[in-house]
C-alpha cells in the first residue's frame, strides 16, 4: 500500500521445502458417497456480498426547460458519478483501518468494493431537476460479515445499514483524472462521518444479502500448454520497508533455480537484466513436454529501471504493459490498495511507475486468449472487476484474476512461490500436477500469518470443473485399486453394490461427461473430493441422459431507439426496461421451472415465480421492467432490479433450481445494434445466435413473427 495508512508490519519469512513423494504411502479406499450421506459445509476466507439502494443526482439549473432526451443524457452521466462516489464512501466504510489512520476509529470491516460492478436501474424523475435510481454494488468480505456490521432486518427480508456520505458537487464528482480524483484529496481520502454535521452528509439506506459462491475449478492448464509453452512475467514493485522488490526478486530468483530446476540466461542475480531473456526449464503435463519462458522485472537503481526516476518508472510500467499484451500468466507482488493497482516505482519520488485500476480497462490485452493474474499486494480485490471492463476479456472471458480482499504479507514472496509451484510444480519424476484453485486459495491464504488476507479468484465459472488429465474413457471399467486406472485424476471407487469401478475427479457436473454426474466421495469418515459417476449411481443399468428441453432462444441487450425499442409494449421506450430474454420449451411435455434463474455475468437478474409451468413448444419472456398489464404473444415477467445486458458483450445463463446451468449464451459487441440475438433457427439448440433477421426484435414470437 502506498501510504501510513496501509502500513505493513515486517515479519520473519517462513521457509518453504519441496512436496514430499507420498506415492509409496498406503492407498485408502475410495468410497462413493450416495445420496444422503454428503457433508454441507464448504469454507472460505472471503464471501461476496450484493448491496441494494436508492440515491439521487440532480442537473444543473441550465437543463429548466430542456428536452426530457436531453436531461436523460446527463442523468445518466451524473448517475456514472455518483456510482464512483457510493464506491469510495463504502470503501473508506469498510477497509480495514489501523490506530495509525486519522479515521482509524470509523467503519474497519475487512472488506471492499468491486470495482466497476454497478447497474443503474429505475431511473425515475422526482422533479424537474432530480432523478432517483437504484443501484447494485458487490463488495467482497469476511464471511461473518452480517454478523460484525450493524444492520437492522428490513420489511423486504433483508439486513439494511446506513451509509454515510459528504456531498459532493457535480463538477467535483468529475475530477477523475488519474492520480487526481477527487477522493485522493483532503477530506474525503480520511473520511469520518463523526467530522460533519447531518446537514453535510447524505445518508443511504443500503439492504445487503449474500452473493451465490462459485464451485471450485482447476487453472485451464490445457489452453496454457496447448502449444507447449508457457510464458510468465513477474513483476516486483517498488518496497519503502525493507527493499523487498530487491529482496524477493533475488530469493525467487534462487528458489527457481535451485529448487525448481530452471536455468538462468546470465551467470548471477546480479547480472539479470529487463532484456537478458527468460528463466527456462521444461516439464511433463499429460504425456505433453512443455517450455516455461518466465521473465523477472524489478527496479534496479542506476540502471533504465530505476524505481526513484521517472524514466525508470515509465520503463517498469511499459514492461507490465507488455506482459499484459503477450504474456500468458502475469504476476505482480508489491504495494496496492484500493484503486491503486499496480505501484511499480517510489511514488514518493515520480509519478510515473503506477499502472491504476483504472487503466487497466484500456490496456492492450489478447482477445480469445487465456490469461491467469496474481495481484498480490493489499486490497486488491476491484482489479478482478477492472480486468473483466476491458474488451479483450469481456464476459469473464479468457482471464483468472487472484487478488486480496484485505491486507497482504509484504515480507515474504512466499505467495508467488505458491503460485508458480501450482501453475508448473511435478512430482519427483517430473510430472506435473494439476492444482485446484481451492487448494492454492488455502496455501496462499497460509503466507498470511496475522493478517488476513483473504486471497480470491474471479472469472473460475469458465474454468474445467472437470480433473484436465483425466481419460474419461476409463469411467465405470472395473477395478481394484487406483493404478488399473491408470491416468491422472482417475480413481478406483467403491459404487454401491457394484464393486469398484473408475471414476474421474471433477467439482461440478459440467465437468462430467454426458450421461455421469459429479457426487461426493470419502476416504473413510471424511469427503476428500468429488467423482464423476453415472446417472442413477449405476454403471449396469446407467440412466438415459436427456438434453436441454429448456433453451435461450432470444435476447435484447439494445433496444431500438424508436418506437420499435418498446418491445415489453407498455407504450414506453426505455434502455432497461425493454430489455429481455426469452427462453423456450422444445419438448412434448411441460416442464415447471419454478426457481429457475436468469443471470447476466454479474449476477441472478430474476428468479420464476413458485408455480411457473412451461407447455411444450412455447415461449416465456423475461423483461427488464416496464407495466405490462397483458402480453399476448406468450407469458412475460419483468424483473423488480432489471437484467442489467451491457450493450458490449455480456453471458446469459439459465440455471435451474439447485443452481445447475440449462443453457447460456455469449455476446460481443453485436449485442449493441439496436437488434436482438435470435436463434438462426428458432427452438434449435445447436443453431447460433444472430443479430435479428427482422425488425429487430420478436418477443416472444418466432423471428419471422408467426407463435411458437
Amino acid at each position: 500500500m502506498k501510504s501510513s495508512i496501509f502500513f505493513l508490519l515486517s515479519i520473519i519469512t517462513l521457509m518453504f521445502t519441496a512436496c514430499e513423494d507420498k506415492s509409496g504411502t498406503t492407498e485408502e479406499e475410495n468410497v462413493i458417497v450416495m445420496p444422503g450421506k454428503a457433508d454441507d459445509f464448504l469454507s472460505m476466507t472471503a464471501q461476496e456480498y450484493v448491496l441494494e439502494g436508492v440515491s439521487s443526482v440532480t442537473l444543473e439549473s441550465t437543463f429548466v426547460g430542456a428536452s426530457e432526451a436531453e436531461k436523460m443524457e446527463r442523468v445518466i452521466e451524473l448517475i456514472k458519478y455518483k456510482h464512483v462516489v457510493v464506491g469510495w464512501f463504502l470503501n473508506v466504510l469498510l477497509i480495514e483501518k489501523s490506530d495509525e489512520d486519522p479515521n482509524g476509529e470509523y467503519g474497519g470491516y475487512k472488506s471492499l468494493v468491486k470495482n466497476g460492478a454497478e447497474e443503474d436501474m429505475n431511473i425515475t424523475a422526482v422533479d424537474e431537476l432530480t432523478y432517483s435510481f437504484t443501484f447494485r454494488q458487490i463488495i467482497g468480505g469476511t464471511n461473518d460479515l452480517l454478523n460484525v456490521l450493524p444492520t437492522t432486518m428490513g420489511a423486504d427480508g433483508k439486513r439494511h445499514f446506513d451509509l454515510k456520505m459528504g456531498i459532493i458537487s457535480n463538477t467535483t464528482m468529475a475530477k477523475l483524472e488519474t492520480n487526481s480524483e477527487w477522493y485522493r484529496s483532503s477530506p474525503w481520502s480520511s473520511f469520518n462521518p463523526a467530522n460533519y454535521t447531518a446537514d453535510q452528509l447524505e445518508i443511504l439506506d443500503l439492504a445487503i444479502w449474500p452473493e451465490e459462491r462459485s464451485v471450485d475449478a482447476w487453472i485451464d492448464y490445457n489452453t496454457l500448454f496447448a502449444d507447449g509453452l508457457l510464458t510468465i512475467g513477474l513483476h516486483f514493485g517498488w518496497d519503502y520497508h525493507d527493499n523487498y522488490h530487491e529482496k524477493h526478486s533475488n530469493s525467487v530468483y534462487t528458489w527457481l533455480l535451485n529448487t525448481m530446476g530452471f536455468s538462468s540466461p546470465v551467470a548471477s542475480y546480479e547480472d539479470l537484466r529487463r532484456d537478458s531473456g527468460p528463466l527456462t526449464k521444461t516439464f511433463t503435463a499429460n504425456g505433453k513436454q512443455v517450455k516455461v519462458e518466465l521473465s523477472l522485472y524489478w527496479g534496479q537503481k542506476g540502471l533504465d529501471t530505476d524505481p526513484d526516476t521517472y524514466a525508470g518508472g515509465v520503463v517498469l510500467e511499459e514492461d507490465m504493459r507488455s506482459s499484459f499484451s503477450n504474456k500468458e500468466v502475469i504476476i505482480y507482488s508489491g504495494h496496492s490498495g484500493p484503486l491503486y493497482g499496480f505501484a511499480l516505482a517510489n511514488w514518493r519520488m515520480t509519478d510515473e511507475g503506477d499502472l491504476d485500476d483504472s487503466e487497466v480497462a484500456f490496456m492492450d490485452m489478447p482477445a480469445n486468449k487465456y490469461q491467469v493474474v496474481l495481484a498480490e499486494g493489499c486490497d486488491t480485490y476491484a482489479l478482478g472487476q477492472a480486468f473483466f471492463e476491458n474488451p479483450a476479456k469481456a464476459g469473464h472471458k479468457y482471464i483468472d484474476v487472484i487478488t486480496t480482499t484485505n491486507s497482504s504479507n509484504a515480507s515474504t514472496p512466499a505467495t508467488v512461490q505458491d503460485f508458480l509451484r501450482a501453475l508448473f510444480g511435478t512430482d519427483s519424476s517430473g510430472v506435473h500436477q494439476p492444482a485446484l484453485y481451492s487448494t492454492l486459495l488455502k496455501d496462499m491464504d497460509s503466507n498470511s500469518y496475522w493478517f488476513s488476507t483473504m486471497y480470491g479468484i474471479h472469472g473460475i465459472d469458465d474454468n474445467p470443473s472437470g480433473h484436465p488429465y483425466a481419460n474419461n474413457a476409463l469411467l465405470c471399467q472395473q477395478c481394484s485399486k487406483n493404478a488399473d486406472c491408470a491416468s491422472q485424476g482417475m480413481q478406483c471407487s467403491t459404487l454401491g453394490n457394484e464393486g469398484k469401478v473408475c471414476t474421474s475427479q471433477c467439482t461440478s457436473d459440467k465437468g462430467c461427461p454426458e450421461g455421469y454426474m459429479c457426487v461426493e466421495s470419502a476416504q473413510g469418515s471424511y469427503i476428500k473430493s468429488k467423482q464423476c459417476v453415472p446417472l442413477g449411481y449405476s454403471c449396469v443399468n446407467p440412466e438415459t441422459p436427456t438434453g436441454p428441453v429448456i433453451i435461450i432462444n432470444e435476447v435484447l441487450a439494445d433496444p431500438a431507439s424508436d418506437l420499435l425499442g418498446d418491445t415489453n409494449l407498455d407504450g414506453v421506450r426505455h434502455f432497461g426496461d425493454d430489455e429481455f430474454v426469452e427462453i423456450v420449451n422444445i419438448s412434448d411435455e411441460e416442464t415447471d421451472i419454478s426457481g429457475w434463474t436468469i443471470s447476466d455475468g454479474f449476477m441472478a437478474r430474476f428468479t420464476f415465480p413458485a408455480g411457473t409451468i412451461i407447455a411444450p413448444h412455447t415461449a416465456v419472456v423475461v423483461f427488464g421492467g416496464g407495466s405490462i398489464t397483458s402480453f399476448n404473444a406468450c407469458t412475460a415477467f419483468t424483473t423488480s432490479g432489471g437484467l442489467g445486458l451491457n450493450n458490449s458483450g455480456d453471458t446469459v445463463t439459465l440455471s435451474d433450481q439447485d443452481g445447475k446451468e440449462i443453457d447460456s449464451m455469449t455476446y460481443g459487441s453485436e449485442g449493441g445494434n439496436d437488434k436482438s440475438l435470435t436463434r438462426a433457427t428458432d427452438s434449435d439448440p445447436e443453431s447460433t445466435f444472430i443479430p435479428h433477421p427482422g425488425n429487430g426484435s420478436s418477443a416472444g414470437l418466432q423471428s419471422d413473427g408467426s407463435s411458437f
